[in-house]
């Protein structure tokens, strides 16, 4: 396969699906490697619309595949085409691309929160002038894709049904190990622990470099042991690099590295929430091992600009703060509320969530222990995620009832419905936040519309 795509340059590629999240970086790879690019998705949004700017045709309303093309990148959700080239994987067309140019590769994986230690790592690595694959919309990357010149390359590497087995990377950040994908791992974490392990062993050259935080290494690092050529680096409080979080304040966290005791240097997350805390460690653990020192990556943190849905303001004004995130796993919207409560210290929080899927029941019970912090829960509708192998139609209420029992107020709502508050807070300092899959944005769109209108400050007179 990698001799087929050589050279890249002027061959045509075509992408289903070119829209989402995590094709649409491949396709802003192979479109900076001058290769010829085409797309289709059943819908518009925001990346299609960046790819038609670029001149490329895009298809909406389909996934057809034009006569002519030579590679087909797609998910595997679609049908395998009964002519014409077969469809690659985006992780394998992705490993091939880069490896075409020379690139050594950066994974990072982990149940969740990918996306944002990915970009933190490019940003860290900016000295280096890494090329990237992030499935995420990143400021300062075309839909999550970067060509550069650089040796480096950071690639967000997806664990479901193996994805991430098509890389060959040589350094891997393992971010955490949580249940997540039952449909494929089954309960627990055992099964994406042995997933992970071959991952990084089940291959002619594994990693040279492994970096994990302290609570995954006690999982993971037995799977690993006698691995040839492998180094594995642990961080957190009682490892290899131990970190101590020196302050805190609304813009972001401050914190110190000590290898084996001997200080490395300080650094600053431009961001609330510990969660970063973790990523950043890991990633400068990084630089520094590929030289980067601790001025230039303490420089190019000030930069870091978190991607979209990630604490996304949405509005602010004296009475609201609205803000958006992708949080849709327990640990995830704890994640979130700390770090709210990090950002706006004297608001009253309230966090509306859409947590269902349709392939995987909510653990509800972990669900209640994880918004328990906020002042306030907002529960939206099961909807179409009451599927057969998905959601309880009922989900909703019995999630409400959860949280109540651990003595937050929460309540059922629809997003053009009322907004209820439990008698007595103060709503002049109100803070919300959404939270869940990108597949409930429309239904969060209209609860923002709705949010606004009914806790937002009057409209300025007229002059």
């Amino acid at each position: 396969m990698p001799d087929t795509l050589r050279p890249l340059a002027g061959r045509h590629v075509h992408f289903n699906g070119i829209g989402g999240k995590g094709i649409a970086p491949a396709a802003a790879l192979a479109h900076q490697a001058q290769m010829r690019v085409t797309g289709d998705d059943l819908e518009p949004n925001h990346r299609t619309h960046a790819f038609a700017a670029e001149g490329i045709n895009v298809t909406l309303g389909t996934n057809t595949v034009p006569e002519g093309a030579e590679y087909l990148v797609a998910t595997g959700a679609l049908p395998r085409q009964s002519s014409g080239p077969q469809p690659m994987a985006r992780l394998e067309f992705v490993q091939h691309l880069l490896a075409a140019h020379d690139k050594k590769l950066i994974a990072v994986a982990g149940s969740l929160g990918k996306s944002t230690a990915a970009a933190l790592l490019h940003q860290i690595l900016s000295p280096l002038d890494p090329s990237a694959y992030i499935g995420a919309d990143v400021p300062g990357l075309f839909c999550g894709g970067q060509l550069a010149a650089g040796e480096w390359a950071v690639v967000e590497a997806c664990e479901y049904q193996g994805a991430y087995r098509a890389l060959t990377p040589e350094i891997v950040i393992a971010l955490n190990l949580v249940q997540n994908h039952e449909d494929l791992f089954g309960p627990g974490t055992a099964g994406f622990e042995r997933s992970l392990a071959a991952f990084l062993t089940e291959t002619s050259t594994p990693p040279s470099m492994v970096v994990l935080p302290d609570d995954v290494a006690a999982l993971l690092t037995p799977r690993l042991t006698g691995t040839a050529g492998m180094t594995v680096q642990t961080v957190g409080e009682d490892a290899d690099w131990n970190v101590d979080v020196t302050s805190i304040d609304p813009t972001g966290t401050t914190f110190r590295l000590a290898q084996h005791g001997t200080y490395a240097g300080t650094w600053t997350v431009p961001a609330p929430g510990r969660h970063l805390v973790t990523a950043a460690a890991c990633s400068l653990v990084t630089s520094l091992h590929l030289g980067v020192s601790h001025a230039d990556s303490a420089e190019a943190l000030v930069g870091f600009r978190l991607p979209r849905r990630r604490m996304s303001t949405m509005h602010h004004d004296d009475r609201l703060v609205l803000v958006d995130d992708n949080a849709r796993q327990p640990g995830q919207a704890a994640a979130l509320l700390q770090a709210l409560r990090q950002a706006h210290p004297d608001r009253h929080l309230v966090i509306a969530v859409a947590p269902w899927g349709r392939k995987n029941r909510r653990d509800l019970a972990a669900w209640a222990l994880g918004l328990s912090e906020a002042d306030t829960v907002w529960i939206l509708p099961v909807g179409d995620a009451a599927v057969p192998g998905g959601e309880a139609p009922d989900a909703d209420a019995r999630l409400a009832e959860l949280i109540r029992l651990e003595g937050t107020p929460a309540y059922t709502v629809r997003p053009d419905g009322d907004l209820p508050l439990p008698a007595g807070p103060d709503t002049t300092a109100l803070l919300v936040a959404t939270a869940g899959y990108d597949g409930s944005l429309k239904t969060f769109s209209a609860l923002h519309d709705q949010t606004i209108a009914r806790f937002g400050a009057d409209p300025a007179p007229a002059a």
